[in-house]
């Protein structure tokens, strides 16, 4: 009888556990090609890949917007499968990890994933973490410039963009486990924001990482801010790469 192949995946951990992170990342890449749902080998890969690569952003020819080389998208991208794949098991492994994602936890970025990924699992006091006295969230069409939403203590929402003076055209108030708005000026009326997450997919659609987004309930034709047509994002992505 022949015996099993080895295992990449446990190989590339014996590796890791060894220091040879060129070597466990490897077999991390040998095993998802195996088997691109082993939640274990996606956690790993973001771990080796974090450890290996996040000094890339020292030189001068790396490019933030490139999605494809950038790896703190493309861990966060590796731990958005590896939860999805097996939530229950894999979220207190990456709330645990101190090492090979000790770097990426650091970065606003990491954050932002882990609070949207906290309103997917229902977390308790999730919400209330993202819709507390006040959030950060931006207006983002594709190839237009990006508008940065505020809601602040005071409860009024502050827009800005490049350039431009940031004023206050609506009012916000928290309902339950979303938000209503209701704009300054006159004749428009008051709408519900639901919080949501979704997946943000790069790299031509071949990855994606966890975000979260306010929706508005229903459209209304030409308001008075663009921003108001919605969607509002609070996700990973903290530069514009529009």
């Amino acid at each position: 009888m022949l015996a099993a192949a080895p295992d990449a995946n446990v190989q590339g951990f014996k590796a890791y556990e060894k220091g040879d992170y060129k070597k466990a990342h490897a077999l991390f890449e040998k095993a998802l090609k195996k088997d691109p749902a082993n939640p274990y080998a996606r956690l790993n890969r973001a771990r080796t890949r974090t450890l290996l690569q996040h000094k890339m952003e020292d030189g001068d020819d790396f490019d933030y917007c490139d999605f494809a080389k950038n790896w703190l998208y493309l861990a966060l991208a590796d731990l958005s499968k590896a939860v999805e794949l097996n939530r229950e098991a894999l979220l207190p492994k990456i709330d645990e990890d101190q090492q090979g994602l000790k770097v990426l936890k650091a970065r606003e970025e990491y954050k932002k994933w882990r609070r949207a990924v906290a309103v997917l699992a229902e977390e308790k006091g999730a919400v209330d973490a993202v819709l507390g006295s006040k959030s950060e969230w931006a207006y983002a069409p594709p190839g237009r410039v990006v508008q940065s939403v505020d809601m602040a203590a005071d409860q009024r929402v502050v827009a800005s963009r490049m350039g431009m003076t940031p004023h206050a055209p609506a009012k916000w108030r928290r309902v339950g486990t979303d938000v209503e708005l209701t704009p300054v000026a006159a004749g428009e009326k008051a709408r519900t924001w639901k919080l949501k997450v979704r997946e943000s997919y790069f790299n031509q659609g071949a990855a994606y990482f966890h975000e979260l987004t306010l929706e508005p309930e229903g459209r209304v034709e030409a308001p008075s801010e663009e921003w108001m047509q919605g969607p509002l994002v609070a996700g990973p992505l903290v530069h514009d790469c529009g």
